[in-house]
């Protein structure tokens, strides 16, 4: 009769560690949740999706495979430093077949052993996994991704072991990710110049605040690009403001394919663009506004379907670097704005540094 309690004891003490274990485990997936829900930004959900995630549920890899035909959460993420960080762990793709291929037509999560031919794709830097589960995110009924979570326990994914659950997450994920997305392009349009595509004056001034702090900070330079088209009213006055519009939206471009990926351009107003260039000397940043000016130049522009127009732009530059004269934001933009109305004076179209 002992050897029974003991044994019926024993069995008790073992639901109630599992109880206790599941308990922890929904409220660890609870406040994960509200984390989730409660995310600012796109980079910083993505930050838990990807980081967090795999440390919060002991993942040996996880990635997120998003469609994005029209590169629009690329372009959300493209200022953002983290988002560098997260190369073969965030993943694109313009086409919903890479993405439809896992799943059949119920679009539920796909659990299995990890097949590195079937699999390489979506974990690209992890070939020792053992298992993999699949998860569809959709919205609208509307396939837009996949959250792919790897491990490598053979026994952790199991076809049809704990789906109910991860469904939960991957439709809560599906939620968090369609609302950061519009959330982030309601700042962005705020921040964008309507005719040109690129930054505005708005994102500018609260961009180079941060530019100058970081520049201060870890003691690099700062560089700024004040640009100016020449002559650009003529345009207006004689061809019309649709012609100048589509000049500017050429010009914007070309200013886009010159610059390197870390550089920041903004419409300052009127026919004024201004690029900031960090951790570059004022060697460096003449090289690049020189080739900037040289492409301008140098490219026939479609001011109307019967109209070319060659045009020339002008081009202060100043630098933030063991500068007495320059140690503010202020300083930075007034010494380039200056440097640009020196090469008008000097007769346009060239680069102008300014004076120290």
């Amino acid at each position: 009769m002992p050897k029974d309690v003991d044994a019926v004891q024993a069995q008790l003490d073992s639901f109630i560690r599992i109880a206790k274990n599941n308990e922890r485990k929904q409220a660890n997936f609870q406040e994960y949740e509200l984390s989730l829900l409660n995310s600012p930004s796109l980079q910083n959900l993505f930050s838990l999706i990807l980081t967090q995630h795999k440390d919060k549920f002991q993942l040996s890899e996880v990635t997120l495979l998003l469609l994005d035909p029209e590169y629009e959460f690329q372009r959300l993420l493209s200022d953002q430093i983290e988002a560098k960080n997260w190369e073969n762990r965030l993943l694109f793709t313009d086409t919903e077949k890479l993405i439809s291929q896992y799943f059949s037509l119920q679009r539920k999560p796909r659990l299995s052993a990890f097949s590195p031919h079937q699999h390489q794709q979506l974990f690209p830097d992890n070939s020792s996994l053992r298992s993999v589960a699949i998860l569809p995110l959709v919205r609208q009924k509307k396939l837009i991704g996949c959250l792919n979570l790897g491990s490598r326990k053979l026994d952790r994914f199991q076809a049809n072991i704990g789906t109910q659950f991860l469904q939960h997450l991957a439709a809560v994920m599906s939620a968090c990710i369609e609302n950061a997305r519009l959330q982030e392009n309601i700042k962005q349009v705020g921040l964008r110049d309507p005719l040109t595509g690129v930054n505005n004056r708005r994102f500018f001034d609260q961009r180079i605040e941060e530019e100058v702090d970081r520049a201060q900070r870890n003691t690099t330079p700062l560089s700024c690009l004040f640009l100016d088209l020449d002559y650009f009213k003529r345009i207006n006055d004689t061809h019309g403001h649709q012609a100048g519009d589509n000049v500017l939206k050429q010009v914007a471009h070309i200013f886009n394919e010159t610059m390197r990926t870390s550089d920041v351009l903004a419409r300052y107003g009127g026919e004024e663009f201004v690029i900031l260039l960090a951790d570059t000397p004022p060697e460096v940043a003449m090289d690049i506004a020189e080739r900037i000016r040289s492409n301008i130049e140098n490219t026939p522009f479609q001011a109307t379907p019967s109209i070319i127009l060659n045009i020339t732009i002008s081009i202060g530059l100043a630098t933030m670097q063991n500068n007495p004269k320059i140690t503010s934001s202020k300083q930075l933009v007034n010494a380039a704005d200056q440097a640009v109305y020196a090469a008008k004076m000097a007769g346009r179209n060239r680069v102008t540094q300014a004076k120290k």
